[in-house]
């Protein structure tokens, strides 16, 4: 009879031993998530980038198949602005004024803001490719993008457009300055 009792007291848990389990898992939990912000920054970061990128070689090849200028820029009272790179980015066949969204012009797709608390910038108020794929004039130059911005705490991804219209992302720590 002895045997029995015993055998059935040992089959729950104490609880101490819970508490001792908990405590262990609360603290693995803390320095899983402790690692989960930058994770979520960088991957923010990837996304980000490659949609711009994509928006990039997009629009050169629409100027290539429409024969038309194209031109990606952010959009204020229908006129590229150099100040909102961060804001929603449209994609337009440009027929008139360069630059400027006017009534002949179509626009092919737009590319979502940034994260709030992310900055992309780049040194020109737009990008036209022509009808062969080259950025009109000076405007080749390159894209920054810097996740929180504020903090600069996080390396950066730059998009560096070339004379021939081709991109090459590359990290940068100009977010960082």
């Amino acid at each position: 009879m002895k045997n029995i009792h015993n055998a059935v007291r040992q089959q729950g848990t104490t609880l101490i031993e819970t508490m001792v389990a908990l405590s262990i898992m609360s603290v693995m939990c803390h320095f899983a998530l402790f690692n989960y912000q930058p994770l979520l920054i960088n991957n923010r970061l990837d996304n980000h980038i490659a949609k711009v990128n994509r928006s990039i070689g997009l629009s050169r090849l629409n100027a290539i198949s429409y024969s038309a200028n194209v031109t990606l820029c952010a959009l204020k009272n229908n006129q590229c602005n150099d100040k909102n790179w961060h804001k929603k980015l449209t994609v337009f066949t440009d027929v008139n004024e360069i630059g400027v969204f006017d009534g002949k012009d179509t626009i092919l797709f737009h590319i979502e803001p940034t994260h709030k608390q992310d900055m992309l910038t780049y040194p020109r108020p737009f990008i036209t490719f022509r009808y062969d794929g080259t950025p009109m004039g000076f405007h080749n130059g390159t894209f920054i993008y810097c996740p929180e911005y504020k903090k600069a705490s996080y390396e950066g991804l730059a998009i560096s457009i070339s004379y021939t219209g081709r991109t090459k992302v590359k990290s940068t720590s100009k977010c960082q300055e």
